[in-house]
């Protein structure tokens, strides 16, 4: 019973904070077309950006405990556009990472890929040569694998995650991983219950409508 009062006290905390946050004038900024990877309707109501960097611990607990229930209850009902851009914000084997999903993405695997890597993040983050585990991981979620190992040893994901890091800075984003609800800022590994309230109240409006 404690842990349950504790539990709500901590997203009742996290929410007051990020209601007492100013939301930005003109929201999220940077210039996103082509760059990322978006998953839901177009004409969902609520958009939500996600940077992360796929050797980011945080990044990882989101991607495990927080975002397949955002995904099932508001991605996959149409209510929200989520668009992830991976960045390079300067962990180790960061753009090991990136190249490996870009060059999933090659071959339409992309989601898998990501889902992958969060979840296997301790297989290849901190090893000293983590192609090895990383081409391991792309053949078990189905890429072809000399198509792969020629992206990866190419190298191909590196402008497109220098746009992405471009576009970051813009937004002025610090750490991994931030959020934009509609343009509202909010920063860390939160759970479900946080990112649902924040949902339900993008789509009520500033007025509650």
């Amino acid at each position: 019973m404690g842990s349950v009062k504790s539990d709500v006290g901590i997203v009742a905390v996290t929410l007051l904070a990020m209601l007492l946050l100013p939301a930005p004038a003109a929201g999220q900024e940077a210039e996103l077309e082509g760059i990322g990877f978006v998953l839901g309707s177009e004409d969902a109501p609520v958009t939500i950006v996600e940077y992360s960097d796929f050797a980011c611990s945080a990044c990882a607990e989101f991607s495990r405990d927080t975002w397949p229930a955002v995904r099932a209850r508001y991605v996959e009902t149409g209510l929200v556009r989520w668009h992830v851009v991976p960045f390079d914000i300067g962990f180790k084997n960061s753009d090991e990472g990136g190249r490996a999903g870009q060059c999933a993405a090659e071959q339409g695997l992309f989601w898998q890929m990501h889902d992958a890597l969060f979840q296997r993040q301790d297989e290849w983050a901190g090893e000293r040569r983590p192609a090895e585990a990383l081409r391991q991981i792309a053949a078990e979620i189905g890429v072809d694998p000399a198509q792969f190992r020629e992206c990866y040893d190419d190298d191909r994901a590196k402008e497109p995650t220098k746009r992405a890091s471009r576009a970051a800075r813009q937004d002025g984003v610090r750490g991994t991983p931030t959020f934009f609800i509609d343009g509202f800022r909010i920063q860390g590994a939160l759970p479900f219950e946080v990112f649902a309230e924040m949902i339900e109240s993008a789509r009520r409006g500033p007025r509650g409508d």
